[in-house]
């Protein structure tokens, strides 16, 4: 059997397939999809949703995201300006549609998750009892400085433009690499 075969049958006798957007148009020829889940739905444009949403035989589709969180990615600013870079999730919040709070947040110290629970959350989100105990705390470092969260001044530190969009600052990662080398 070849490659193009094996993958075929593959995809034939699934029952669950994960895929980004962009690749789900590949899925037009197989067997219909009753239901589609679209994870982190707050960062995926809006005209890029509209690729698995087309999908032959879909009836339901369920979007997980947080529009609080990283929009979608736009480089253009006209693009940007005529908001193309809204989200199909933000577009149906925006519109009143019923969504559901996930509220317990199972990563972050509690002195962390202060911040974004109190400036976007309005204190909704709870801590889960994992994060909340005395083991979560791991000191990595010896000094005071390095707790949960820390804030570090790299005063002389400047951005340098290179080819492309990207940008760094030599000075910045030089602090960073020292913290590094200090956790080994």
């Amino acid at each position: 059997i070849s490659k193009f075969g094996l993958k075929k049958l593959c995809l034939a006798f699934s029952c669950l397939l994960f895929c980004t957007a962009s690749s789900s148009a590949k899925l037009h020829m197989s067997r219909p999809i009753q239901l589609l889940v679209i994870d982190e739905a707050a960062q995926l444009k809006e005209c890029e949703s509209a690729i698995p949403l087309q999908l032959p035989g879909l009836q339901h589709a369920i979007l997980i995201g947080d529009e609080k969180q990283l929009p979608a990615m736009i480089q253009s600013k006209f693009a940007s300006e005529a908001d193309l870079g809204r989200s199909l999730f933000e577009r149906l919040v925006f519109l009143g549609h019923k969504k559901q709070l996930l509220n317990m947040q199972y990563r972050m110290h509690p002195s962390i998750s202060i911040f974004p629970n109190r400036e976007f959350y309005g204190m909704k989100i709870l801590d889960a009892p994992s994060v909340r105990v005395r083991s979560h705390e791991r000191k990595f470092l010896p000094e005071k400085m390095y707790g949960p969260y820390s804030f570090i001044n790299v005063a002389y530190g400047r951005e340098q433009f290179g080819q492309g969009y990207s940008s760094k600052n030599v000075v910045e990662v030089s602090v960073v690499a020292e913290i590094v080398s200090k956790l080994y």
